[in-house]
């Protein structure tokens, strides 16, 4: 199974997010806008794991949860990742020391249960489009996009399945973990 962790956003947030995207790739050339059931926060992406590999991955989600509270994210910009002659457009947040404590957390969890550390730092942002591609610059097209200061409200993390069918993504949620509850339990 391919799967990762994830914070999930609400309806809201997604509804807006995907009318952004849109808006974007109506000034791109091509490009794939994530699906509005799509969109979410990552925070650690697990690759292909076996079923044994599943219940190591919520252990250290529990212990995770149980060490930190709740708290909101804010979007609050649009940018871009270059891929050669295409880019990923994403959505990003404020920086939050609630956001960065719960990756920490789940990192040192996730190597005590076997996972390898995530190899680069954590960037937090949503994926709107991939593959896109525009005859001017991203730059140029997100500064004239605004983006509203939208609040995510973080209360738990998701496991998630990745499964493909055909050039289709589908993203399903497996095991969700309230924060900051000593009751949660796999």
């Amino acid at each position: 199974m391919r799967a990762f962790i994830a914070i999930e956003l609400d309806p809201a947030v997604k509804e807006y997010l995907f009318a952004q995207a849109s808006t974007i790739a109506a000034a791109c050339r091509r490009g794939n806008v994530t699906p509005q059931e799509n969109l979410h926060l990552t925070l650690h992406f697990l690759g292909e794991i076996t079923p044994d590999d599943v219940e190591d991955a919520v252990q250290a989600m529990w212990e995770c949860a149980i060490r930190n509270r709740p708290f909101s994210l804010t979007l609050d910009r649009l940018g871009h990742f270059d891929r050669g002659r295409d880019a990923v457009i994403w959505a990003g947040v404020k920086k939050e020391k609630y956001l960065d404590r719960l990756y920490e957390t789940l990192e040192r969890s996730l190597q005590k249960n076997g996972f390898a550390r995530e190899k680069k730092t954590l960037t937090p942002h949503i994926t709107l489009m991939r593959q896109a591609e525009s005859t001017r610059p991203f730059s140029q097209i997100l500064s004239k996009i605004p983006l509203e200061a939208q609040t995510i409200p973080v209360t738990s993390i998701t496991f998630m399945e990745s499964i493909r069918r055909g050039p289709k993504l589908i993203y399903r949620p497996i095991t969700k973990i309230e924060l900051g509850n000593s009751k949660n339990k796999q």
